[in-house]
């Protein structure tokens, strides 16, 4: 099992492409040119292949890009820099082959009695099927989804991109909201690419707390993407030092952890990238 497969598909490129990214391919791994200061760019492949490096070279002199970051999934090789992970390098990972039933034997007991708990209060979950018909369209339930990711960025002091990013992005993925009395109290986007569903954002409302909304809104989205055959629920991210409780929150649904080598960065302008990394440090 691989986690963030969906980061080299043909959405995720054209995604890039509606922020200003210019993207290359080469075989199968896609290659994203980012930002930097002083007109100057790195390459970054997410979940890429370490291939065709002199390929990678030549795209690099011509967008004046001095390094190429890389998320593989195997070690590469020493011409590469080890990088400071930015984001958890690990992920809880659901197998959805498992029945209904195996699945929530496999939970911490205070994952079931929550889900139990927001049954009982009456919390209802909108999955993209059962969304009324004003909302059966691109954006579905968006501005609701949005709402409910500044509270939490506010309450927990995360940074969150500009809401055009996240607008961008609801295109091809699907948003499930949980309601009390008719109100959105917590809600989620999630990506869905061949056989895996991914946990992307989520957010919950300052109210309503002790109803656990959000353990029954997880616990529909997992049942919604076995009635659609997937094989796994990719919780996109745990780490116990930097996201305690939201790692606390993903572990509780059971499943395994599973690791990829970390970020890597392949120097091309070593001058360059010598002082960028001494900046840094």
């Amino acid at each position: 099992m691989q986690s963030g497969q969906f980061l080299q598909s043909k959405e995720w490129e054209e995604f890039q492409q509606s922020l200003g990214r210019k993207t290359f391919r080469i075989l199968d791994t896609l290659i994203i040119k980012m930002p930097f200061a002083l007109g100057l760019s790195f390459l970054y492949s997410p979940k890429g292949k370490c291939q065709q490096l002199e390929e990678i070279r030549k795209i690099a002199k011509k967008e004046k890009a001095f390094f190429y970051r890389i998320e593989p999934q195997e070690k590469p090789n020493k011409r590469f820099l080890q990088f400071r992970d930015k984001e958890p390098k690990c992920t809880q990972i659901l197998d959805l082959s498992k029945s209904e039933k195996e699945l929530l034997a496999g939970m911490k007991q205070k994952a079931r009695y929550n889900i139990r708990l927001a049954e009982k209060k009456g919390i209802k979950i909108l999955t993209p099927p059962n969304l009324p018909l004003h909302k059966r369209r691109n954006g579905e339930g968006f501005e609701e989804f949005y709402s409910l990711l500044l509270q939490t960025s506010e309450r927990q002091n995360i940074k969150l991109h500009q809401k055009d990013y996240y607008q961008k992005l609801v295109a091809f993925n699907k948003i499930f909201i949980a309601y009390y009395n008719n109100e959105p109290i917590a809600g989620a986007m999630v990506n869905f690419y061949e056989n895996t569903a991914t946990y992307l954002h989520g957010g919950s409302s300052d109210e309503h707390k002790d109803l656990m909304a959000p353990y029954l809104l997880h616990w529909e989205i997992i049942k919604y993407a076995k009635s659609q055959n997937l094989k796994y629920y990719d919780w996109w991210g745990v780490d116990e030092k930097k996201w305690p409780g939201i790692t606390r929150f993903k572990k509780g649904f059971g499943g395994e952890e599973i690791c990829a080598p970390g970020t890597f960065d392949l120097p091309i302008n070593k001058l360059l990238y010598c002082i960028y990394h001494y900046v840094r440090k």
